[in-house]
């Protein structure tokens, strides 16, 4: 996660992140990250390609929250179990289909 957090705070519209792992739906785990954001509004899709030139495709959090602060604990840290559930209709409107592209890709999507 700190690789993930260190190459977010590079850009420059990001103030603070946290990235973690949540399964909120059993066996099914996603990586996310909160962000609290400079001034300037980013778009998902500008922080996705962000990483993409710096990190491996499976180390791209699938949902990315904005937040207006990163809550913390009495003592200063983060406090990652108060972090918010994401709004899991929000994910499945950013992840696009791809239509099969091989005949062994039809077969499986006929499956």
């Amino acid at each position: 996660m700190g690789e993930i957090e260190g190459a977010l705070s590079q850009h420059p519209d990001v103030k603070e992140t946290v990235v973690v792992v949540r399964e909120d739906t059993p066996g099914y785990r996603r990586l996310l990250a909160y962000l609290v954001l400079k001034q300037k509004q980013v778009t998902v899709e500008e922080l996705r390609c962000f990483l993409k030139q710096q990190l491996p495709a499976h180390m791209v959090p699938s949902a990315f929250v904005m937040l207006d602060s990163l809550p913390l604990t009495p003592n200063g840290k983060i406090d990652r179990r108060a972090l918010p559930k994401p709004d899991l209709s929000a994910i499945s409107r950013e992840a696009k289909a791809i239509a099969p592209r091989t005949p062994t890709d039809e077969l499986i999507v006929a499956i």
